[in-house]
């Protein structure tokens, strides 16, 4: 008992180092941005996304940036619903929009990484911007983006939150969605804002074409079936770039909030899956990862074995944590009432993270779960 207590103690220590490092850099603000307007290629991996793929478009087309300094390169991954047709509807009227159909053949691993790979060759832009067909972004974003490149700044990632129209009206589990994503994004923002590439996500990133082809882009993790946004990031930084992450509000992408449980659960199973390879990418990383697992799987075993103790680390841990979230829901300006559901979610973590840790580590789950491409 003693032994459980001891290790229970050293992970919750070593848990609130890295939230103080959250804390400090979510603070962050970067002194240097880019005036310049640069060509910029926004680039998308689509695959059956006739439902959201129109309210993309409509965001992309409609930005605050020179129309002759942008082009969207739709690369479509053999949609057989109506994405196609729209997107040629949309070309009619934007000369700036390309669709990119792709081949796939047998021995793809990874068919979005390919997408993405076919499009960044086709693509003219020096920096390179990513999302995905079911998000939405605001109308500044790609100005928003470019301005945080600069010298030396090889990747630049931005915030990705689920769209509730109305809090009140969302249910329980897109509430818990929410708060569960953006404390995600809190820490990848907290770790870049202290010089640590841990996360981050193609729903809204950025990238120079330089820093891309410095390592021959996906091509040394083309066989990792996912990883196009984290791995990617993890090559940037080992090849000596700064990565930066967008605190304006005018970065941010909305995606489209998840309404299954098992896909909800799928997603974050499959996110847990690349842990493995950050062992040689970024052991700092890894051993985060694997003290957060750990930390959660040992509060469960410690409530039947040192109940006191165990509920003690589990309300320590609630209260860093909704430190983190505060402070991040203050400095990205996001609503403030979603810091309610923060109890039930704090209350289920332990739960959550032990299935999908577990579950990414024995890879249970499915790219099939919905027709599409996206991570």
């Amino acid at each position: 008992m003693i032994v459980l207590i001891f290790i229970l103690g050293v992970l919750l220590l070593y848990y609130f180092i890295y939230l103080r490092i959250f804390y400090n850099g979510i603070g962050r603000k970067y002194t240097t941005a880019m005036n310049a307007k640069p060509f910029v290629s926004v680039v998308v991996a689509a695959r059956n996304e006739e439902s959201t793929i129109p309210q993309l478009l409509t965001s992309l087309i409609n930005q605050d940036y020179p129309e002759d300094k942008y082009e969207i390169i739709i690369a479509d991954d053999n949609s057989d619903d109506n994405t196609v047709n729209i997107v040629r509807d949309f070309q009619k009227k934007n000369n700036n929009l390309i669709l990119l159909p792709i081949t796939v053949s047998d021995d793809i691993v990874s068919r979005k990484k390919n997408a993405l790979a076919r499009a960044v060759q086709k693509s003219r832009g020096e920096i390179i911007l990513t999302t995905d067909a079911d998000c939405v972004v605001t109308y500044q974003w790609i100005s928003g983006m470019v301005r945080y490149f600069g010298r030396g700044v090889g990747m630049v990632a931005g915030l990705s939150t689920p769209f509730i129209p109305r809090w009140k009206d969302a249910t329980l589990f897109q509430k818990y969605e929410y708060i569960d994503t953006v404390g995600l994004f809190f820490a990848a923002a907290g770790a870049l804002g202290a010089n640590k590439a841990f996360s981050c996500s193609g729903q809204n990133l950025g990238f120079t074409k330089e820093a891309f082809e410095k390592f021959d882009g996906y091509e040394t993790i083309k066989n990792r079936i996912s990883g196009d946004d984290v791995l990617l990031m993890q090559l940037i930084k080992n090849a000596g770039f700064e990565i930066r992450f967008a605190f304006g509000k005018e970065t941010h992408a909305l995606t489209k909030s998840e309404r299954r449980l098992s896909n909800f659960l799928n997603q974050r199973t499959r996110w847990a899956s690349n842990e493995r390879s950050q062992v040689s990418m970024n052991i700092e990383f890894y051993l985060y990862l694997a003290d957060v697992f750990l930390l959660n799987v040992l509060i469960i075993i410690g409530l039947f074995f040192v109940p006191l103790y165990a509920a003690g680390a589990w309300v320590l841990k609630m209260i860093g944590e909704y430190v983190i979230l505060q402070r991040g829901i203050k400095r990205f300006e996001l609503n403030k009432k979603s810091l309610s559901m923060f109890p039930f979610w704090a209350i289920l973590q332990p739960l959550y993270i032990a299935v999908v840790g577990i579950g990414g580590k024995l890879h249970l789950f499915s790219w099939n779960k919905k027709p599409r491409t996206n991570t």
